[in-house]
């Protein structure tokens, strides 16, 4: 399987980079063809602009959207790897999902509803967290992440989508950060 790696965090050097790291060390050694789209060395621009409105008249999408979205078109699924801050994804991955997956490329619409065009096999989400499950849980972030994140992929025509939370990243123990590698490798391993 083809698969597009999306990265979402300025700091290769963070536990995101390591997560990022050991997933694609899984894919590699799972017999898997990968490509990585790291949106801070790319220098994304997550703007909406006006540009971006063209795709509903029938024009072409700004430059930048068109070189993802061929990354997108030669890949069989999408992963997108990242911290969410706060209560969500940074604006450099929210940015790169509303602009790449435009009318016309990864869905249109009519009167019948929503069409999803895109025809890639999964979709998943590696997330790292500042706060621990249970605050998820017990404010419902966690389900409101999962019904606007999971929907966004597989809304566009991607089969399966899922989200895989690493809780607390900042405040747990070595061992659990490890543990946490382990899970990134065998995610992408068994993909």
């Amino acid at each position: 399987m083809k698969v597009l790696v999306v990265y979402g965090h300025p700091n290769p050097k963070s536990f995101n980079g390591a997560v990022l790291e050991s997933f694609t060390k899984g894919l590699e050694d799972g017999g898997h063809a990968f490509e990585v789209s790291n949106l801070y060395d790319i220098n994304f621009d997550p703007r909406f602009q006006a540009e971006d409105f063209l795709q509903f008249t029938g024009k072409p999408m700004p430059s930048d959207v068109q070189v993802e979205q061929k990354k997108i078109a030669r890949a069989d699924a999408l992963v997108v790897v990242g911290p969410v801050l706060g209560w969500f994804i940074p604006a450099i991955l929210e940015g790169w999902l509303q602009r790449v997956f435009s009318w016309g490329f990864a869905w249109t619409a009519d009167k019948e509803g929503m069409h999803g065009h895109l025809k890639h096999e999964k979709g998943l989400y590696i997330l790292t967290t500042g706060n621990p499950e249970a605050f998820y849980k017990a404010t419902g972030l966690g389900d409101a992440m999962n019904n606007i994140l999971k929907p966004t992929m597989t809304a566009c025509g991607i089969k399966s989508a899922h989200v895989e939370y690493l809780y607390s990243v900042s405040a747990v123990d070595d061992a659990t950060r490890k543990k946490y590698l382990e899970r990134a490798y065998q995610l992408g391993k068994e993909f």
